[in-house]
Protein backbone atom coordinates (compact mmCIF):
# COMPACT_ATOMS: atom_id res chain seq x y z
CA UNK A 1 0.00 0.00 0.00
CA UNK A 2 2.74 2.40 0.71
CA UNK A 3 4.25 1.67 -2.87
CA UNK A 4 0.92 2.54 -4.32
CA UNK A 5 0.72 5.82 -2.26
CA UNK A 6 4.23 6.72 -3.23
CA UNK A 7 3.15 6.39 -6.84
CA UNK A 8 0.24 8.42 -6.36
CA UNK A 9 2.14 10.99 -5.08
CA UNK A 10 4.57 10.55 -7.37
CA UNK A 11 2.61 11.48 -10.24
CA UNK A 12 0.46 14.00 -8.59
CA UNK A 13 4.01 16.52 -8.14
CA UNK A 14 4.46 15.65 -12.11
CA UNK A 15 1.45 17.40 -13.18
CA UNK A 16 2.03 20.48 -10.43
CA UNK A 17 5.31 20.70 -11.79
CA UNK A 18 3.71 20.65 -15.09
CA UNK A 19 1.35 23.32 -14.45
CA UNK A 20 3.61 26.31 -12.55
CA UNK A 21 6.88 25.43 -15.68
CA UNK A 22 3.96 26.47 -18.64
CA UNK A 23 5.41 29.43 -20.33
CA UNK A 24 3.05 32.14 -19.78
CA UNK A 25 2.29 35.81 -21.48
CA UNK A 26 3.05 39.10 -19.79
CA UNK A 27 -0.68 39.24 -18.26
CA UNK A 28 0.03 35.61 -16.73
CA UNK A 29 -2.07 33.78 -19.37
CA UNK A 30 -0.78 30.60 -20.93
CA UNK A 31 1.40 30.84 -24.10
CA UNK A 32 -0.35 29.04 -27.39
CA UNK A 33 1.95 26.40 -28.53
CA UNK A 34 4.70 27.78 -31.22
CA UNK A 35 3.08 27.54 -34.49
CA UNK A 36 -0.66 27.19 -33.16
CA UNK A 37 -3.48 29.16 -35.16
CA UNK A 38 -4.45 32.43 -33.82
CA UNK A 39 -6.82 34.00 -36.56
CA UNK A 40 -9.70 32.31 -38.15
CA UNK A 41 -11.20 33.37 -41.08
CA UNK A 42 -14.88 33.56 -42.08
CA UNK A 43 -16.64 30.38 -43.29
CA UNK A 44 -14.16 28.18 -41.83
CA UNK A 45 -16.23 27.52 -38.76
CA UNK A 46 -14.13 30.13 -36.37
CA UNK A 47 -14.55 33.21 -34.93
CA UNK A 48 -14.13 36.97 -36.87
CA UNK A 49 -10.92 38.07 -37.64
CA UNK A 50 -8.56 39.48 -35.12
CA UNK A 51 -8.76 43.28 -34.93
CA UNK A 52 -4.99 42.97 -36.34
CA UNK A 53 -5.98 40.66 -39.37
CA UNK A 54 -8.58 43.83 -39.95
CA UNK A 55 -6.04 46.60 -39.84
CA UNK A 56 -3.52 44.76 -41.74
CA UNK A 57 -3.76 45.92 -45.40
CA UNK A 58 -2.42 42.75 -47.21
CA UNK A 59 -4.66 40.77 -45.39
CA UNK A 60 -7.65 42.30 -47.07
CA UNK A 61 -6.48 41.14 -50.40
CA UNK A 62 -5.77 37.47 -48.84
CA UNK A 63 -9.47 37.27 -47.63
CA UNK A 64 -10.66 38.09 -50.91
CA UNK A 65 -8.55 35.92 -52.79
CA UNK A 66 -10.10 33.24 -50.40
CA UNK A 67 -13.80 34.55 -51.66
CA UNK A 68 -12.63 34.61 -54.87
CA UNK A 69 -13.80 37.73 -55.00
CA UNK A 70 -12.15 40.85 -57.47
CA UNK A 71 -12.59 43.72 -55.12
CA UNK A 72 -14.17 44.66 -51.42
CA UNK A 73 -17.74 45.49 -52.45
CA UNK A 74 -18.20 41.59 -51.47
CA UNK A 75 -15.46 41.39 -48.54
CA UNK A 76 -16.88 39.68 -45.73
CA UNK A 77 -14.66 41.75 -43.39
CA UNK A 78 -14.94 44.81 -44.25
CA UNK A 79 -11.25 46.92 -43.99
CA UNK A 80 -12.82 50.27 -43.30
CA UNK A 81 -9.54 51.44 -41.78
CA UNK A 82 -7.82 50.74 -44.90
CA UNK A 83 -9.26 53.46 -46.72
CA UNK A 84 -7.34 56.76 -47.08
CA UNK A 85 -10.06 59.33 -46.05
CA UNK A 86 -10.75 62.18 -49.10
CA UNK A 87 -11.96 65.08 -47.68
CA UNK A 88 -14.04 68.88 -49.70
CA UNK A 89 -10.70 71.61 -49.65
CA UNK A 90 -13.58 73.58 -47.66
CA UNK A 91 -15.05 71.01 -45.27
CA UNK A 92 -18.00 69.13 -45.63
CA UNK A 93 -21.20 71.02 -47.38
CA UNK A 94 -23.82 71.91 -45.79
CA UNK A 95 -27.14 70.22 -47.01
CA UNK A 96 -25.02 67.30 -48.40
CA UNK A 97 -26.38 63.79 -48.48
CA UNK A 98 -25.04 61.93 -45.62
CA UNK A 99 -22.85 59.07 -45.85
CA UNK A 100 -19.32 58.26 -47.80
CA UNK A 101 -18.33 56.52 -50.82
CA UNK A 102 -15.64 54.02 -50.39
CA UNK A 103 -14.04 52.82 -53.89
CA UNK A 104 -11.54 49.95 -54.43
CA UNK A 105 -9.24 50.29 -56.94
CA UNK A 106 -7.50 47.30 -57.18
CA UNK A 107 -5.36 48.17 -60.28
CA UNK A 108 -3.98 50.81 -58.91
CA UNK A 109 -3.62 49.46 -55.27
CA UNK A 110 -6.05 52.49 -53.93
CA UNK A 111 -8.59 52.49 -51.43
CA UNK A 112 -10.59 55.82 -51.26
CA UNK A 113 -13.46 57.24 -48.73
CA UNK A 114 -14.88 60.48 -50.12
CA UNK A 115 -18.00 62.83 -49.29
CA UNK A 116 -19.96 64.39 -51.82
CA UNK A 117 -21.38 68.05 -52.54
CA UNK A 118 -24.59 69.23 -51.68
CA UNK A 119 -25.57 67.75 -55.36
CA UNK A 120 -25.05 64.35 -54.37
CA UNK A 121 -21.48 64.68 -56.57
CA UNK A 122 -18.58 62.44 -55.30
CA UNK A 123 -14.79 63.39 -56.46
CA UNK A 124 -13.36 62.10 -59.46
CA UNK A 125 -11.33 59.21 -59.00
CA UNK A 126 -8.91 57.72 -61.87
CA UNK A 127 -9.26 54.25 -63.05
CA UNK A 128 -7.84 52.51 -66.40
CA UNK A 129 -9.57 51.59 -69.47
CA UNK A 130 -12.02 48.52 -69.13
CA UNK A 131 -11.06 48.78 -64.88
CA UNK A 132 -13.26 46.61 -62.45
CA UNK A 133 -13.68 48.86 -59.08
CA UNK A 134 -15.42 48.27 -55.87
CA UNK A 135 -18.17 50.59 -54.73
CA UNK A 136 -19.47 50.45 -51.11
CA UNK A 137 -21.88 53.85 -50.52
CA UNK A 138 -23.42 54.37 -47.17
CA UNK A 139 -27.19 55.42 -47.30
CA UNK A 140 -27.55 56.45 -43.56
CA UNK A 141 -31.07 57.74 -44.05
CA UNK A 142 -32.58 54.43 -45.52
CA UNK A 143 -33.61 51.19 -43.54
CA UNK A 144 -32.61 48.22 -44.54
CA UNK A 145 -33.90 46.45 -47.52
CA UNK A 146 -35.10 49.98 -48.85
CA UNK A 147 -34.58 49.31 -52.98
CA UNK A 148 -32.19 51.40 -54.64
CA UNK A 149 -31.23 51.97 -58.12
CA UNK A 150 -27.89 51.88 -59.29
CA UNK A 151 -27.80 53.32 -63.29
CA UNK A 152 -24.77 54.01 -65.24
CA UNK A 153 -24.94 56.62 -67.27
CA UNK A 154 -21.53 57.14 -69.78
CA UNK A 155 -20.94 53.53 -71.01
CA UNK A 156 -19.29 50.62 -68.94
CA UNK A 157 -21.13 47.66 -67.37
CA UNK A 158 -21.93 45.48 -63.94
CA UNK A 159 -19.79 42.52 -64.15
CA UNK A 160 -22.74 40.80 -62.05
CA UNK A 161 -25.50 42.25 -63.90
CA UNK A 162 -26.75 42.61 -67.36
CA UNK A 163 -28.29 46.02 -68.83
CA UNK A 164 -26.96 49.69 -67.90
CA UNK A 165 -29.18 49.48 -64.63
CA UNK A 166 -30.00 47.46 -61.30
CA UNK A 167 -31.73 47.55 -58.72
CA UNK A 168 -29.81 47.04 -55.12
CA UNK A 169 -31.49 46.14 -51.42
CA UNK A 170 -29.91 48.17 -48.97
CA UNK A 171 -27.96 46.25 -46.71
CA UNK A 172 -28.36 46.14 -42.60
CA UNK A 173 -25.33 49.08 -42.35
CA UNK A 174 -28.10 51.22 -44.53
CA UNK A 175 -25.44 51.23 -47.97
CA UNK A 176 -25.25 49.38 -50.89
CA UNK A 177 -22.37 47.55 -52.56
CA UNK A 178 -21.72 46.85 -56.15
CA UNK A 179 -18.54 46.30 -58.77
CA UNK A 180 -19.05 48.57 -62.05
CA UNK A 181 -16.19 48.46 -65.25
CA UNK A 182 -15.50 51.59 -66.98
CA UNK A 183 -15.87 51.10 -70.56
CA UNK A 184 -12.87 50.95 -73.14
CA UNK A 185 -13.34 54.48 -74.08
CA UNK A 186 -11.32 57.52 -72.32
CA UNK A 187 -13.05 60.30 -70.15
CA UNK A 188 -15.66 60.18 -67.73
CA UNK A 189 -18.32 57.24 -66.80
CA UNK A 190 -20.06 58.58 -64.14
CA UNK A 191 -22.87 56.06 -61.76
CA UNK A 192 -26.22 57.22 -60.65
CA UNK A 193 -27.29 55.72 -56.88
CA UNK A 194 -30.64 56.96 -55.59
CA UNK A 195 -32.42 55.32 -53.08
CA UNK A 196 -36.45 55.53 -53.03
CA UNK A 197 -37.71 59.10 -51.65
CA UNK A 198 -33.91 59.97 -51.11
CA UNK A 199 -31.65 62.38 -53.05
CA UNK A 200 -29.31 61.10 -55.69
CA UNK A 201 -25.52 60.45 -55.23
CA UNK A 202 -23.46 60.47 -58.31
CA UNK A 203 -19.62 58.65 -58.55
CA UNK A 204 -17.38 59.85 -61.29
CA UNK A 205 -14.70 57.95 -62.76
CA UNK A 206 -11.98 59.14 -65.21
CA UNK A 207 -10.97 56.20 -67.15
CA UNK A 208 -7.37 56.43 -68.95
CA UNK A 209 -4.47 54.17 -69.82
CA UNK A 210 -2.40 55.49 -66.87
CA UNK A 211 -4.32 56.20 -63.44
Amino acid sequence: MKKTHIALLAVLLLIVAAILLRPTGKDGTPQAAPGAARDTLPGNGGDRPSRKSRENPREADRLLAAEGATTDATLSTFPEKEYQHIRPPAGKAAGAPVGDAYIHVPSAGRRIAMEANQLGEFPTVETLLSDTVGVRLQLVDVKPGTPVRVVIMDGGSFPSAEGLSQVIEAADWRGVAFEYTTSANFGTHRVLVQAAGQPSRILDFNASTDS
